[in-house]
């Protein structure tokens, strides 16, 4: 059974990276971070959400019913010379370039509030990503597609990792594998691991902390780094908008 899920699972992401060459409308934190402001929370006594601070829930697998959305992501950032990020819209390649490219695979909702007058929108949940650092020798190599990575394994060179955003547990713990070079067998196993690793979600033992994994591109707000995210309050936003009605 699990060897079909992960079956799956590659073709579910060859199948929907193959189709792009551009990066996805959110843009992944290099570094999630801990989020403990409001959520909707799935109650699965009642079937019915309630807005519930983070601070008032049991952090165990439950937990993963108020997270809805599966969100497959992909953000690429140039890394300067002074080792700084710079976000790319568009997923190709120059020349001598490097580039550190997030694929994320997460189980988010999304937190919709305003800052005078603008939306901001932000995921909030778990995930599991993978991270390449790529150095390339030529231009034109797709890097929102691992298979495009494989494919040009001659073309680059740098380093692939796994990491496990907002799960813990033992069993997860030994899944995840060590860093590792861009070779074509270290991709495939980086990929097959994040497949066992999605498998294991809901163990008993799992402990869920939700993370502030990523923000949308469109927002000003955002783009200038101005949310706080633990002040962030959905009730807030609602009340606001019925008031803006009522008016």
């Amino acid at each position: 059974m699990r060897c079909l899920q992960i079956l799956i699972f590659l073709a579910f992401w060859g199948q929907i990276s193959g189709q792009t060459f551009f990066t996805t409308d959110y843009i992944a934190l290099a570094v999630p971070q801990h989020y403990d402001g409001d959520i909707y929370y799935m109650n699965l006594e009642t079937l019915k959400q309630e807005v519930r601070s983070m601070s008032t829930i049991p952090n165990n697998s439950n937990l993963l019913s108020s997270f809805p959305n599966l969100v497959s992501n992909v953000t690429v950032y140039q890394v300067e010379k002074d080792g700084g990020l710079t976000i790319g819209g568009i997923g190709i390649s120059a020349k001598n370039q490097i580039y550190q490219v997030i694929y994320d695979f997460s189980q988010t909702q999304t937190l919709v509030s305003e800052e005078e007058g603008k939306p901001k929108s932000v995921l909030i949940g778990i995930g599991v990503r993978m991270v390449a650092k790529v150095k390339t020798r030529k231009a034109g190599i797709n890097l929102t597609n691992p298979f495009s990575l494989v494919a040009n394994s001659k073309n680059i060179s740098g380093s692939l990792e796994v990491r496990v955003i907002g799960l813990a547990s033992p069993k997860i713990n030994d899944l995840i594998p060590t860093t590792t070079d861009l070779s074509p067998a270290s991709i495939s196993v980086a990929l097959q691991s994040i497949a066992t690793i999605k498998s294991q979600m809901y163990n008993e033992e799992t402990i869920v902390t939700p993370q502030y994994i990523a923000f949308n591109l469109g927002d000003e707000a955002l783009k200038r780094n101005n949310l706080e995210i633990n002040k962030l309050n959905t009730q807030e936003a609602v009340e606001a908008s019925s008031n803006r009605k009522g008016n």
